[in-house]
């Protein structure tokens, strides 16, 4: 009953302060989690160092306390280059259909990039305004995921040996995030806001090999999906109206 009593003054308090709608940019860190940041295995890890992300976010608020959230993210983080590489090699000498040993002084070009993806979410968004400048922010929201991976443009060429991959690209699959953050009004219109947020969706695309030894040899292409998890750290100017 006491601590009942304790937190009534607080939601009264908020009450007090009518809610805002509001429309906001913001830039932070994307932090890769669980398989998308291990190496080792190209069927089900990323390899993923941590990146950028961008998010514009809004949210409409019809009646108090809760609202209707939308976001529209952009997020991106590099690829670990040499263990992918170790990896793609490693998988070549076990699936060639005869011996093959890529020897350390073998030409190699190799490319790789960033992973991207674009999010387009809705959902519920809580908010609470303990005070005339603040407001604290809970969301869940899904929605779609455009996912691409990092290409994989690699040339290998040694004793009349050539190899080439490439990857599948562009993969779209259901995806959420959920999290939590912060307002700080600067004036009746701009706030400062800080936000947390937990992404996932998942990406399936396919390593594709060619092997010329005098002719052109088969090696199975290797699928890959994969959960996409990150934890994404921003800041930004919030505007309300």
């Amino acid at each position: 009953m006491r601590s009942i009593l304790w937190i009534l003054p607080f939601f009264i308090t908020s009450g007090i302060y009518a809610q805002q709608n509001f429309a906001s940019i913001s830039f932070g860190t994307s932090i890769p989690l669980g398989a998308y940041a291990k190496t080792g295995d190209l069927s089900s890890n990323g390899y993923a160092s941590p990146g950028g992300a961008i998010k514009f976010d809004a949210g409409y608020f019809p009646v108090s306390y809760l609202g209707i959230g939308g976001s529209f993210a952009f997020g991106s983080n590099y690829a670990l280059r040499d263990s992918m590489l170790s990896d793609m090699f490693r998988y070549l000498e076990t699936h060639a259909q005869s011996p093959l040993v890529i020897p350390q002084d073998a030409e190699v070009l190799y490319g790789t990039g960033f992973w991207n993806y674009i999010s387009l979410f809705m959902g519920p968004h809580f908010s609470l305004r303990p005070s005339r400048r603040l407001y604290l922010d809970l969301r869940a929201m899904a929605g779609v995921s455009i996912l691409r991976p990092p290409g994989q443009d690699l040339r290998v060429s040694f004793d009349e040996t050539e190899i080439f991959s490439r990857v599948s690209t562009n993969s779209i699959a259901f995806g959420f995030t959920a999290g939590g953050g912060m307002r700080f009004k600067l004036n009746d219109a701009l706030a400062i806001k800080l936000g947390v947020d937990y992404f996932r969706s998942r990406s399936r695309f396919d390593f594709n090999f060619d092997l010329s030894r005098g002719m052109l040899e088969e090696i199975p292409d290797l699928a890959s999906d994969l959960l996409i998890e990150t934890l994404e750290l921003s800041a930004g100017l919030a505007y309300s109206f």
